[in-house]
């Protein structure tokens, strides 16, 4: 797991897109790529979202082990944020064929997830909920007013806890498709920053 993960994180948000197009044909039959996205129609009534960019200005040269605690990092910044999530939905697809959507630039405001609700393929998408992977940590569950109470109650009823935040690409996606959705933790700490570090346990 660890060398699939460590090959994400090193890539460009450019290499990134066309890495997950080329993982998507494989348990997909329409994968589609636009401006900002790459989006994939699955047969399980859940839309799975990651973005594909960091904030960090290199991507790592290098990816530190700490074996005893479990923890990855690099001097660079890792990019946990949002790598940690692209890696989760290539690996829920494995078993589950959730629709995905991949966006570009969420970092600087969330371009790709608008460029993907103006765009034909959104038109007419129908889904149960949403689940972005985008949070630190490993128990939150942010819904940025895209629940309900019963969607708030299904989501946190074991494992996961109610938590806020900011911004994610859920906040633009969900209106428009006029689901529940949720950004739930995927393991990374320190996000903005070269002291970024990801629990693989937790993602």
């Amino acid at each position: 797991m660890n060398e699939t993960f460590e090959k994400i994180c090193k890539m460009t948000q450019k290499k990134l897109k066309t890495y997950v197009e080329k993982e998507l044909a494989k348990s997909h039959e329409e994968v589609y790529v636009g401006d900002g996205y790459v989006y994939a129609q699955g047969t399980f009534p859940v839309l799975l979202l990651a973005h594909l960019d960091t904030v960090h200005k290199q991507t790592p040269k290098v990816i530190l082990q700490d074996e005893q605690n479990g923890k990855l990092s690099s001097p660079q910044g890792i990019g946990g944020d949002d790598r940690c999530g692209v890696f989760m939905v290539l690996e829920i697809v494995k078993r589950f064929k959730c629709s995905v959507l991949f966006c570009e630039d969420e970092e600087i405001g969330g371009v790709g997830a608008r460029k993907f609700i103006k765009s034909d393929v959104a038109k007419g998408l129908e889904f149960n909920y949403a689940i972005e992977f985008d949070r630190k940590g490993k128990n939150d569950a942010v819904f940025y007013d895209c629940d309900n109470e019963e969607f708030e109650d299904f989501i946190t009823d074991d494992y996961y806890k109610t938590a806020y935040g900011s911004f994610s690409d859920i906040s633009v996606v969900a209106p428009f498709l006029k689901c529940a959705a949720v950004n739930l933790s995927c393991g990374y700490y320190n996000a903005h920053t070269t002291a970024e570090y990801v629990v693989v346990t937790e993602m």
